[in-house]
């Protein structure tokens, strides 16, 4: 295999091809990816992301393969706040926010019980323009927030709140808690929540919950530290593709704090108000340190969820991208 980076000034991503037209079949792929689990990890380690190109993945089956030869521990995204589809078992679509929207760059699940080390996607279809999955590096954004800033969150932790509704009454922002954590029962749902250490009620119009978690990470095997977190999109006062009222196309202003209202928002973990302007400076960071580059039919990116951030960019035409997660 040929490592290389795909941007020159850019470390991230390592661009991982062959010159052997017998290897990029998917055996050949597949078998090389589980015969290599420590070379793979230690270009993660290193750059935070992988970009796998011009093998022979032509579909979900194909991706799930490569994927659960890196990680075999594939998880489902219960616990998940965006609306995505399972196309097969652990496979999803990317997102499902209507395609002028940017998601922007955020830790997977980074405000759940749980959160992936591994995030894996693939390219089925490209859109006819747009369509990006950016990336940015944990670690250079954090090195380039204003220490001020930086230090209210990393001293304070982030509480995210969250309202989710009931799908057998009125909808609201995001998607049901029976869609969230993959099923109808309310038991099955507090074990979730309970093992997490989230904090929850029911409400007439579904569930609420709180959970408090640091604003970054130390990376458990390069001991650096990375920003990491969502704060800024699940903010009320704060444009977000969250704030969509599910079926509606309709992006509104939630008032969860504190109200009996459905959607998202964010204190600090002592139940302080986080001032949007911190908000508006950590955006500006992160998107002087994206990184966009195109996609290609049959790539596959994987990222360390600790190290990268990632999100999409608005889109037009059709576009399939699938993820999965370790």
């Amino acid at each position: 295999m040929n490592f290389q980076r795909l941007l020159p000034d850019c470390s991230l991503p390592i661009l991982v091809t062959t010159n052997s037209r017998c290897a990029k079949s998917l055996d050949s792929l597949v078998n090389w990816a589980a015969d290599n689990h420590y070379l793979i990890d230690q270009y993660l380690y290193d750059a935070g992301v992988l970009l796998i190109r011009g093998f022979d993945v032509l579909s979900a089956t194909d991706f799930k393969l490569v994927s659960a030869a890196i990680s075999s521990n594939l998880r489902n995204y219960t616990g998940g706040d965006a609306p995505r589809f399972d196309v097969i078992d652990k496979v999803y679509t990317s997102t499902e926010y209507p395609k002028q929207l940017e998601v922007l760059l955020h830790n997977e699940l980074s405000y759940a019980g749980w959160s992936p080390d591994r995030v894996f996607f693939c390219c089925l279809v490209t859109s006819k323009s747009g369509g990006e999955t950016h990336i940015a590096d944990g670690r250079r954004i954090y090195n380039s927030l204003d220490p001020e800033v930086r230090d209210r969150f990393e001293k304070n932790g982030i509480t995210y709140l969250q309202h989710l509704w009931d799908k057998t009454g009125p909808s609201g922002p995001g998607i049901s808690w029976q869609e969230t954590f993959e099923t109808e029962c309310k038991a099955t749902v507090e074990d979730y929540l309970y093992n997490s250490s989230m904090q929850f009620e029911w409400t007439d119009l579904g569930i609420r919950t709180a959970k408090t978690k640091p604003a970054s990470r130390v990376h458990p095997m390069t001991e650096e530290k990375c920003w990491y977190n969502q704060a800024d999109q699940w903010h009320r006062d704060m444009d977000s593709p969250k704030n969509l009222v599910s079926g509606t196309g309709e992006l509104v202003k939630n008032t969860t704090q504190g109200e009996q209202t459905l959607g998202n928002h964010v204190c600090f973990g002592d139940g302080s108000p986080i001032n949007t302007a911190d908000l508006y400076h950590i955006r500006e960071v992160s998107k002087n340190c994206e990184v966009v580059f195109s996609w290609q039919q049959g790539d596959i990116m994987v990222i360390d969820n600790i190290l990268t951030m990632h999100g999409r960019k608005p889109f037009q035409g059709d576009r399939q991208v699938l993820v999965a997660m370790a």
